[in-house]
């Protein structure tokens, strides 16, 4: 398999995310679906005990992603990347599109996965950083 092209911004994302972000989103706060994105009231609330979340919202709520131009949609709620080369979340901020995914959903990351949709992100963040190179 050829590794993918990530940029060193790229590699210190998934590395934050990792390590320091995605470890302390309690998993009662992710939704069953990752790629039910947060609707209602709840929308433009940072995401707390009890409120849907995705990945990609609670990315959207990072200070680290927020200064590289993420937000969330105030009428869709899903996140989405001002700046960005592709304004996808997914891709500007990791260099791959799936990780946003419902579950099953990526064949690269997910194959032969089982677990919560907490534990996928984990995983999908961990097969990403083993199977990209950084380039300049």
């Amino acid at each position: 398999m050829n590794k993918i092209q990530v940029t060193a911004q790229q590699r210190a994302n998934a590395l934050d995310a990792l390590n320091v972000m995605w470890p302390s989103v309690p998993e009662a706060n992710v939704m069953p679906e990752l790629a039910s994105w947060r609707r209602g009231s709840d929308r433009g609330v940072k995401p707390n005990c009890g409120t849907v979340a995705c990945f990609g919202g609670w990315c959207a709520w990072w200070p680290a992603f927020r200064a590289q131009g993420v937000q969330v949609d105030s009428c869709t709620g899903q996140p989405y990347a001002i700046g960005g080369p592709t304004g996808s979340v997914s891709l500007d901020l990791f260099g791959h599109y799936g990780m946003f995914y419902v579950s099953g959903a990526n064949a690269d990351t997910d194959y032969g996965f089982q677990g919560t949709d907490h534990e996928l992100v984990t995983h999908r963040l961990n097969w990403l950083i083993e199977n990209s190179e950084v380039v300049s």
